[in-house]
């Protein structure tokens, strides 16, 4: 059952409750007050003609039984209502004008009720031909004699009414339950057309849509169920972006790891087996084992990096004073004498400070950029470090004028395996995992790390990290 259902039922429902609950209160009240008014007049009624009785008998020359029958006679003749008259002596009817109907008063009844002369007893209980009436009935004493005047006055247009009203009631009652059912369903499904929005944006969540949005605008709580829904639905599709965009980051290393594994591999194998199978010359042998050897340092400094990027990724910072310019005087004091080897100068700028860095994980960081850029290099070249102290950190600035990189490579240098030229890299030793490195590395000191290359100009590489600064 539809929740727009339950509203039209239960509303239904309800309204027909309290219209049939008011309706019968007001209907019984209705004819309990039109009986107790009835009563008071057929009260007033029988002690009237009490009275009259009483008074024209006293003045009155005629026995008791015909003056009294002459009274009543005369009180019915000028009587304008359709009250009937009737006259007991004793148990013994001796008048009534009730014109030829038969009247059948409990006049043992009437006796036993009544408590002495005065005393005015009133009944429901009787019908005459068909109409229903009040009974009045009072008792006087004449001449040692006991006599019942009875006023009954006709109440059959009360019930009537009483039933004029209950039919009333059920025509409208039906008409009231059609209106009412028609109303709720039209009311229910106003209320219920932002619900129907939400069920929908749901389905096309679970269907895959996570771009769909339900977008009510109400200020009431179906609104801000909206507006959480699609604030939840915004958060599921990015998290699901990052899964998939991790998901494909997973894919492409686990490719590109294959792909370098199975290279040297099928060198190392291929060389091996050579040597194995088949007599060769000093030189040829000399050849074949120093490929075997370059190809397995390649495979361990692999290794090397990828079980440094796992360390990185994984290991808590332990944060220490550093002096960054002292780490980068030594750093460039060391690899002088190589990159020399090799025509390249490397220079260095620093600044006076201390800074909150992991020592180790800063050291690999800077080896690496250095290293990157010499194999941007030919045969010779100009390599610069900068660093400065700022607040809250520090900054390192490598500038190179190399090979350069294009545009299109720049927002893809730190993702693990990935080379701007794979040929020459390989043949440098590069795994395409050092810039991945470093990017995590920052990402740990909570820093950034910027590129900026033009092809045959060269390349700076700016890297802000935020582990602190210390006052001295």
């Amino acid at each position: 059952m539809s929740f727009r259902l339950k509203i039209t039922i239960i509303t239904t429902l309800l309204v027909a409750m309290l219209f049939s609950l008011g309706s019968t209160i007001m209907i019984h009240r209705s004819y309990m007050d039109s009986l107790t008014r009835e009563e008071k007049e057929a009260v007033d009624s029988v002690q009237m003609v009490t009275s009259i009785i009483q008074i024209s008998y006293e003045s009155g020359t005629e026995s008791g039984d015909e003056q009294l029958v002459q009274t009543l006679r005369r009180l019915g003749t000028y009587q304008t209502s359709s009250d009937v008259f009737l006259l007991y002596k004793g148990k013994t009817l001796i008048y009534g004008n009730a014109q030829g109907a038969n009247i059948d008063v409990n006049i043992d009844r009437l006796s036993s009720e009544m408590n002495g002369e005065g005393d005015i007893y009133v009944s429901y209980d009787n019908e005459f031909s068909g109409m229903e009436y009040i009974i009045g009935a009072s008792e006087i004493i004449i001449d040692d004699d006991t006599y019942i005047i009875c006023v009954c006055r006709d109440v059959s247009y009360v019930s009537n009414m009483r039933k004029r009203l209950h039919q009333m009631f059920i025509y409208t009652f039906i008409a009231l339950l059609f209106t009412s059912g028609v109303i709720s369903w039209l009311l229910s499904t106003f209320l219920v057309r932002h619900l129907s929005r939400l069920t929908k944006a749901t389905r096309e969540i679970a269907d895959g849509n996570l771009s769909y949005r339900s977008n009510i605008e109400t200020n009431d709580e179906i609104g801000e169920l909206s507006q959480d829904f699609d604030k939840m639905a915004e958060e599921l599709e990015g998290n699901v972006s990052l899964l998939e965009k991790a998901a494909e980051e997973k894919d492409r290393f686990m490719g590109a790891f294959t792909h370098e594994l199975k290279t040297p591999m099928t060198s190392i194998i291929g060389y091996a087996e050579l040597l194995r199978t088949q007599e060769l010359d000093d030189e040829d042998r000399e050849d074949a084992l120093q490929y075997i050897y370059s190809e397995a340092k390649r495979l361990e400094n692999m290794s090397l990096k990828l079980l440094q990027l796992f360390v990185a990724d994984k290991e808590k910072l332990e944060m220490k004073k550093v002096s960054p310019k002292e780490m980068v005087e030594d750093i460039v004091t060391h690899l002088r004498p190589t990159l020399s080897e090799q025509n390249i100068s490397i220079i260095c700028r620093t600044e006076e400070g201390l800074a909150l860095l992991e020592p180790d994980l800063v050291r690999t960081l800077l080896i690496n950029l250095i290293d990157n850029a010499r194999k941007a290099m030919d045969k010779k070249g100009n390599i610069r470090v900068d660093q400065k102290m700022e607040e809250g950190g520090v900054t390192f600035i490598i500038t190179d004028n190399g090979k350069g990189m294009p545009k299109e490579a720049i927002e893809h240098v730190t993702e693990a395996f990935y080379r701007v030229d794979k040929a020459r890299s390989r043949a440098q030793g590069g795994a395409g995992l050092g810039l991945s490195l470093v990017s995590k590395i920052v990402e740990l000191h909570n820093g950034t790390i910027d590129f900026s290359s033009e092809p045959g100009i060269g390349t700076v590489i700016t890297v802000k990290l935020k582990g602190g600064e210390v006052n001295v």
